[in-house]
């Protein structure tokens, strides 16, 4: 990987405005093709982007070296945020992403 890379990985609809930026995408139907798709291109790409609508293969199945997962209108199950609060659980040992009696819960 000489140069620096980007993809996004997610359905048509939401990926193809970024193609006429010149960001390179591919458009997935669902998330067993988005996973398929990553596993083939996750050594070509320094940023990998899957939105979140097709990412649940992929955070099932990969530990190590994961994509940004980002949030998108076919998604409802913040997939992203809870991904993020199991890595900053797993670094920090603290769930900084909490809801309670922190600074701002009083």
């Amino acid at each position: 990987m000489s140069e620096a890379k980007m993809i996004i990985i997610g359905p048509e609809k939401l990926v193809s405005i970024f193609a006429v930026f010149g960001v390179e995408v591919r458009p997935v139907s669902d998330a067993k093709e988005a996973f398929e798709v990553f596993i083939r291109v996750q050594n070509e790409y320094s940023l990998i982007v899957v939105l979140e609508s097709v990412a649940e293969k992929i955070l099932q199945n990969v530990k190590e070296n994961l994509p940004l997962i980002l949030p998108d209108t076919f998604s409802h199950e913040k997939k992203s945020e809870k991904a993020l609060r199991r890595l900053f659980e797993k670094i920090l040992g603290v769930d900084l992403l909490a809801e309670g009696e922190g600074y701002y819960g009083r």
